[in-house]
């Protein structure tokens, strides 16, 4: 190849990007290059004295009162027919907003877990061989020796976990994180 054609041709060819990078025209519109990103998601840790005052989101409260229905309902939850005829089925408003899925198969083993380990009593109380006043708490019953650390890390006591909200929350907590780890999440209650 000739060196005076092939400098030629170089020449021609930076010319030609030159335009088409720069624009088409005497007078070129000035834009910005776009730059798409994706959108940014931060994820806040909590030390577990922080996390103390966070377990009681506000909540509203509308009572339905007919001849079939008696017990308060969330406006935002709205169960499955089929859920309501369950046992312990007037914690599942708490138990939702306490975390839990709205989800017909995790409420109705919710239901299981909670009628067997306290029949359905949020201030149920599993005597305990070591002089402690209960060795479980609360409506899931929450066990005191394998979970005591981890309460105090959040800040709560044993007398805490007699209250249904705050012991569904812990119990969700307990499953979710099982969950996350690709664990079953029913284990503590010994149905995996």
């Amino acid at each position: 190849m000739n060196v005076k054609r092939f400098i030629g041709l170089a020449l021609f060819t930076w010319l030609m990007c030159w335009t088409v990078a720069t624009g088409f025209g005497p007078n070129p519109a000035k834009t910005s290059p776009v730059v798409q990103t994706s959108p940014r998601i931060t994820v806040q840790m909590f030390t577990p004295s922080e996390v103390v005052g966070q377990l009681y989101p506000p909540l509203t409260t509308t009572t339905i009162d007919n001849e079939y229905d008696t017990y308060p309902y969330y406006e935002e939850d709205l169960f499955a027919e089929e859920l309501r005829d369950l046992p312990c089925a007037q914690w599942f408003s708490t138990a939702v907003n306490a975390g839990w899925p709205n989800d017909v198969k995790v409420l109705k083993t919710l239901s299981k877990i909670m009628m067997r380990e306290s029949a359905c009593d949020p201030t149920a109380c599993s005597t305990s061989d070591s002089g402690r006043q209960c060795r479980d708490y609360g409506l899931t019953q929450g066990n005191w020796y394998a979970h005591h650390v981890w309460w105090e890390q959040m800040g709560l006591t044993p007398d805490d976990m007699f209250d249904p909200y705050t012991n569904l929350n812990w119990a969700w907590l307990l499953y979710s994180g099982r969950e996350a780890k690709g664990q079953c999440g029913w284990q503590p209650w010994r149905l995996c």
